[in-house]
């Protein structure tokens, strides 16, 4: 089984920090995809080597895909690249980690649509017709259907859920 890890231009590595450690410590790595399969800056000045890019195929024993919450401007959450690559995972039968502005993501690419979700309150004001279809919820953590979503403000949080979800020991 395999994760996947989205990194775009600007993401932020803090929230989904535990989830990533904790895959590392069962000797399960994350692959990690850009944009266009070139490394990428974080919002913390890092350089993310990427692994493959959002055009190469979904791994079919993807179990989870962890995308992060980021610095993001439109044309990267907005990528249609992007939406196809999420919707071809949402069709594996694994579960999306999706933190702060990393929602902005799964929303634009239409894969939040009648589920409860949880955000920071501003990204979903600011973008509210994207989230229209969806139930926003103020916590830390929501899960619903294959999405586990964060505000961002609980990483330990959002790692226990991911790894209680997916029924693996940390």
């Amino acid at each position: 089984m395999r994760a996947v890890f989205v990194a775009l231009p600007f993401t932020r590595l803090g929230d989904v920090a535990p989830i990533l450690e904790g895959l590392r410590r069962l000797n399960r790595r994350a692959r990690v995809i850009t944009l266009d399969g070139r490394p990428c800056h974080t919002a913390e000045g890092l350089v993310i080597q990427a692994d493959g890019a959002v055009e190469e195929p979904v791994p079919p024993d993807a179990y989870l895909c962890v995308v992060p919450s980021g610095l993001y401007e439109a044309d990267s959450w907005g990528d249609l690249r992007l939406h196809r690559y999420l919707r071809r995972f949402s069709t594996t039968g694994g579960y999306f980690a999706a933190s702060g502005e990393g929602l902005l993501c799964l929303a634009s690419a239409g894969l939040l649509g009648g589920l409860r979700f949880t955000a920071p309150a501003r990204v979903v004001k600011a973008h509210e017709p994207l989230f229209r279809y969806a139930i926003f919820e103020q916590s830390p953590v929501a899960i619903d259907g294959n999405v586990i979503s964060s505000d961002g403000s609980d990483p330990k949080a959002l790692f226990q859920a991911v790894f209680e979800r997916l029924n693996i020991g940390s």
